[in-house]
């Protein structure tokens, strides 16, 4: 069986496990209800017969009225046993759906657990199968040359200095070329004259901070794994060097002749 079966499996018996609490819930109020009430009627009977046996001793002292109130004692003595029997049945019938309901919360608990994790694996492999498989690692380490093959210091020099004018180049037409973009993306989509304006869906990634919390919900650390070390040039003090050798050439040239 693959993940995909074992979580709709799992899926569809948290939701009978919720149902079913749901009912236990339900059945817990009803019979809690049914106890309170039972407790009450049980308390006003007692404090009626409570009563009625102050009122027949005190017809016994006067010696009137003696017989209607023992029966009236009589009558609110068994009326209390008879609630007393009702509240204690009432009382067990709450005991009974307070610990299925708590039986059935504790259900759906360890349900919904299994199912989230079931879910967060079959997410897992989805993912895979939509290409994170295919993406290519970022090498750890540059190759380098060997102590025999560095060329000449000239050599790197010339390149270095290559290289920052090309990077300073490339930013101003970078942000040039933003600023276009960013004119243009407040068009709609059409035809311009010999311009098509088109807008498709981006590319779907995945989401590393979804990611992350899912790790964390479960009591995981999330994976982590070394990105590609930083290459920086710093040509700065050649720069410097030249533009100051530009400067003194550019001195002499203005010179007078002796």
């Amino acid at each position: 069986m693959n993940t995909t079966q074992v979580t709709a499996r799992l899926m569809a018996r948290l939701v009978e496990a919720e149902t079913a609490a749901k009912l236990a819930r339900r059945e817990e109020t009803r019979t809690a209800t049914r106890a309170t009430r039972a407790a009450a009627r049980l308390k006003a009977a007692r404090a009626a017969a409570a009563t009625a046996r102050r009122e027949l001793r005190t017809a016994i002292r006067t010696g009137n009225g003696v017989a209607a109130a023992e029966r009236r004692v009589d009558r609110l003595t068994e009326r209390c046993a008879a609630l007393v029997t009702a509240a204690q049945t009432a009382k067990d019938e709450a005991t009974t759906a307070r610990r299925a309901a708590r039986a059935a919360a504790r259900r759906v608990d360890a349900l919904g657990r299994r199912a989230a994790v079931a879910a967060a694996r079959t997410v897992e492999k989805i993912a895979a199968r939509l290409g994170e498989t295919s993406l290519t690692p970022a090498a750890e380490t540059d190759r380098t040359l060997a102590a025999d093959e560095l060329p000449t210091v000239e050599e790197i020099e010339a390149h270095a200095e290559r290289q920052a004018d090309f990077d300073e180049r490339a930013k101003e037409l970078s942000k040039l070329a933003d600023a276009e973009k960013t004119w243009l993306r407040a068009l709609p989509v059409g035809t311009y004259g010999r311009v098509v304006i088109t807008r498709t869906p981006g590319r779907s990634i995945l989401d590393g901070t979804q990611v992350a919390l899912d790790y964390s919900a479960r009591g995981l650390t999330p994976p982590r794994k070394s990105t590609r070390t930083v290459f920086k040039v710093d040509a700065t003090a050649l720069l410097a060097a030249r533009a100051a050798e530009r400067a003194a050439a550019d001195v002499v040239e203005l010179a007078p002749a002796a």
